[in-house]
């Protein structure tokens, strides 16, 4: 039998469309029409690819002029809006693709528009020690100040915490602890929506806590390849600080400036290069009542950023340290001393035995076709999804790096260690339902 379905044997610019469903990869069998975990692998692996495609920088959109095989600097997914510049203390959400700004003083010229706005903005939004750096090196257009997967969503709405379902706060507690690489470095986190479900939220006034009480429930729209609808996607990335032992060639590398979310400060070598280590895409895809959810890691995760096979278990070991999967730090540990020098001890990170990744043959293949690129190093661990006549599979997935310490079950035995599992029950601001989306927490 054929490779199902047949992989594409060369990258050109039709790969920059995201794929409507995991449904457009099916296949006939015995007369009948099939998807199976083949058909949601590939869909992931082209969503990857089209997300990644180099951007246009004017209008947000993938430039289908461009190739991610000779420009793999400048992904789509980037151009997306933070939740940050959508959930304001006050105020509407910045406009999609930035609008048009026009600087004052020694900076003005003419209007800036696309990412050039963008960035604007979002050096306006920064703490003043944070913006003054950023002003001072307009190339660095990254701006990281989470270090876990959750401090965001707990930045707006800390009550979580304390008075949220004990199924959430499971989930928060596990996923507000730093990871820490072998330089004892902390893994950076960011989110961004996609426009659709950016307008979904600025078009009903979602931003806001009455807005949200005054709609309802929440329905995200849904893709739809008839009407060209792309639906709601959320893209959350993890990066890491590199270093010593780390190529940057095997990295999706951007100029970064770190600080700390908690206190707004700057770390000490705020400047960086960071390494992207982990893709998390969600997509409200055709026919797919629980979302789609493809996860990718950068493929020396669990061989050497984030585990140490000669790592020598101390006695005693207060902070884990050598210990797969347990943190090393508490979610107000500091990261550096004055002089930048590491605190924390590294996280051993390895992938849980029972998340197996569904379709390493689609790794190899799409590897090989995006050699010579940073994407050659990145990995697919696999795609949940509905597949109808069996439900939700598989079972298990998860991010190592972003979901390291998720317990794999509740004290009632329910499952965790699983996308939907997880984002199941998720509310907005006004405790009204949200599908899977955590991102609806208005400050205002």
């Amino acid at each position: 039998m054929a490779p199902n379905p047949e992989l594409p044997t060369s990258i050109d610019n039709t790969c920059a469309q995201i794929p409507y469903a995991p449904a457009l990869f099916e296949r006939s069998e015995g007369g009948k029409r099939t998807t199976d975990q083949d058909a949601a692998d590939m869909y992931s692996w082209l969503s990857f690819i089209a997300l990644n495609w180099p951007v246009n920088p004017l209008t947000c959109a993938p430039d289908t002029t461009q190739s991610i095989l000779t420009n793999p600097n400048s992904p789509t997914w980037m151009s997306y809006i933070s939740p940050g510049d959508v959930f304001k203390m006050v105020g509407k959400p910045d406009p999609w693709c930035g609008g048009q700004v026009t600087l004052t003083g020694g900076q003005a010229g003419a209007p800036l528009r696309g990412l050039s706005a963008m960035q604007q903005r979002e050096i306006a939004h920064l703490p003043l020690a944070v913006r003054q750096i950023a002003q001072a090196h307009p190339e660095v257009k990254l701006y990281l100040a989470h270090d876990s997967k959750s401090e965001e969503l707990l930045e707006s709405s800390p009550t979580l915490l304390t008075s949220g379902p004990d199924r959430l706060k499971s989930i928060l507690q596990s996923t507000d602890l730093p990871i820490v690489d072998q330089n004892g470095r902390f893994a950076r986190f960011s989110i961004a929506m996609n426009k659709d479900e950016y307008e979904l939220i600025n078009n009903n006034t979602l931003y806001t806590k009455a807005g949200q009480a005054k709609y309802g429930p929440v329905t995200f729209p849904e893709s739809d390849e008839a009407k060209q609808i792309m639906g709601a996607m959320e893209v959350k990335a993890a990066w890491k600080v590199l270093g010593k032992g780390d190529n940057p060639a095997h990295f999706f590398t951007q100029k970064a400036l770190v600080y700390n979310g908690r206190s707004g400060k700057p770390s000490p070598d705020g400047l960086v290069t960071v390494g992207l280590i982990g893709l998390h895409i969600l997509h409200k895809s055709e026919g797919q009542n629980f979302w789609a959810w493809s996860t990718f890691e950068q493929v020396d995760n669990n061989t050497t950023s984030f585990f140490n096979s000669n790592c020598p278990v101390p006695t005693p070991n207060p902070h884990n340290h050598c210990l797969v999967n347990k943190p090393t730090a508490d979610a107000n540990a500091m990261e550096l001393d004055p002089d930048g020098k590491p605190l924390q001890f590294p996280t051993q990170i390895q992938l849980n035995s029972y998340i197996v990744p569904t379709n390493p043959g689609y790794d190899t293949a799409f590897q090989h076709l995006l050699a010579n690129t940073p994407w050659a190093y990145y990995k697919l661990i696999s795609t949940q999804w509905n597949s109808g006549a069996t439900g939700l599979v598989p079972q298990f997935m998860a991010s190592s790096v972003q979901e390291t310490f998720v317990a794999q079950y509740t004290k009632t035995g329910r499952v965790l260690d699983g996308c939907v599992a997880c984002h199941q029950g998720a509310e907005d601001s006004a405790g009204e339902t949200t599908e899977f989306s955590f991102l609806l927490h208005a400050k205002y």
